[in-house]
């Protein structure tokens, strides 16, 4: 049977307790006052990839269409080139008046 949380609306009073998913408990058992039930979190560890943001997902899941290894291969030609563009504008090149 599920465990349920519950406080006491009269005295403050948090207990827990097993019942049925259809059943209820409608009084405290310290002061025979109203109770509420209470939720909490519940503590989930989610194991094995494709659960966080940065996990790679497969070409099925994106719905772009694209291949893998090509999309990879064109996001490198662009780093390449963005690499390049700032070796051409360093201040760092020397020319040799010769």
């Amino acid at each position: 049977m599920p465990t349920y949380d519950y406080k006491c609306t009269d005295c403050d009073n948090e207990f827990e307790t097993t019942h049925g998913i259809d059943d209820t408990l409608e009084s405290c058992p310290e002061c025979g006052g109203k109770v509420r039930r209470l939720f909490r979190p519940v503590g989930i560890i989610f194991k094995g990839s494709g659960f966080y943001k940065t996990d790679t997902r497969s070409d099925s899941d994106n719905g772009d269409g694209k291949h893998g290894p090509e999309k990879a291969e064109k996001e490198l030609e662009k780093v390449k080139e963005k690499s390049s563009e700032k070796k051409d504008k360093s201040p760092d090149k020397k020319e040799t008046g010769d």
